[in-house]
């Protein structure tokens, strides 16, 4: 397969998969509710690289937004997500794996992005809701550390990097 139609495709399959993990599999959470999202969005810039893992998180996340009644947000959503991805495309140039410790302090600047990030779009958007939103931003932070963690150990054993041939 072409190579470049190889990473339009999984792009476009792991921003759905963002769009689902973010829209539809979640739970409340103070100011708002965690979900898996982050965690993917993660997993597809260590998989895909520059520029298709940032497209493939700021287009999950920012329709799942749009389509979950959060539409003032979307904007702010596909630029914090971008920044999000870019910890992840500095660990894949050196490592060719999910799970190092690398990637784990990578999930942690992206999940400190996210609290700064959407602080700042609170401001704009909403500004009584800044500070609530806050620690609920914080959770779903600390949150999508622990998931990719997981998933991204778990795909380090499953050996996938070598079974999808994505480079």
């Amino acid at each position: 397969m072409n190579k470049k139609l190889h990473k339009i495709t999984a792009t476009a399959v792991l921003s759905a998969m963002i769009f689902v993990l973010t829209f539809l599999v979640h739970f409340p959470a103070p100011s708002g509710y965690v979900h898996m999202g982050d965690a993917i969005l993660y997993v597809a810039s260590l998989m895909l690289g520059s520029p298709w893992g940032i497209i493939a998180g700021a287009l999950g996340e920012g329709l799942a937004d749009a389509a979950g009644g959060y539409a003032a947000y979307a904007p702010a959503t596909a630029i914090i997500k971008a920044l999000m991805a870019l910890p992840f495309l500095y660990v894949r140039k050196k490592k060719r794996t999910f799970f190092s410790a690398s990637s784990v302090i990578a999930s942690i600047i992206s999940g400190v992005i996210n609290v700064i990030g959407y602080f700042a779009a609170d401001m704009i958007i909403s500004r009584a809701y800044a500070f609530v939103d806050v620690f609920g931003n914080v959770i779903q932070s600390i949150a999508s550390v622990v998931i990719f963690a997981i998933i991204a150990f778990t795909l380090d054993k499953s050996k996938i990097m070598d079974k999808i041939g994505i480079q």
